[in-house]
């Protein structure tokens, strides 16, 4: 495999839309009204708390810099592994999300005593997003 050559191959419109997509999710899944008061509750946060964005300056930076990546490498691995279609592709970042993810966030969460119900909250998440991404991109292959 030539990276940049498969870089080349790569449809950046879906990796645009993918990441956009992946955006406006986290929006929707900690929403108060979804996921977030169970988040944070799970963080011992009130409403008001949870609101306040001082001092999250750095996990925005990284918030914007995960989402293109993400999709990027759903991209990349989709164009290599020659998996198109919206199934194949969210079966594909199902796949990424519960080997790489979910399994991260189950033993860091677990030696941290983070309560089990974040970890849940925030893995179904990445499962979410990452079969979203690849449901985006596989239809955009």
């Amino acid at each position: 495999m030539d990276l940049a050559s498969e870089l080349l191959t790569i449809n950046y419109a879906a990796v645009a839309t993918a990441t956009i997509s992946s955006y406006f999710l986290g929006f929707a899944w900690y929403h108060w009204a979804i996921f977030g008061k169970a988040w944070a509750s799970a963080l011992g946060m009130t409403k008001e708390e949870a609101d306040n964005t001082e001092g999250l300056g750095s996990a925005f930076i990284i918030s914007l810099i995960s989402g293109p990546t993400k999709a990027l490498l759903i991209a990349l691995l989709t164009t290599v592994t020659d998996i198109s279609g919206p199934i194949s592709g969210a079966l594909f970042g199902a796949v990424v999300a519960m080997a790489f993810t979910i399994t991260s966030l189950g033993y860091y969460n677990g030696f941290a005593r983070t309560p089990p119900k974040l970890t849940l909250i925030n893995s179904a998440h990445s499962a979410v997003e990452l079969m979203l991404i690849g449901a985006i991109i596989g239809s955009f292959g």
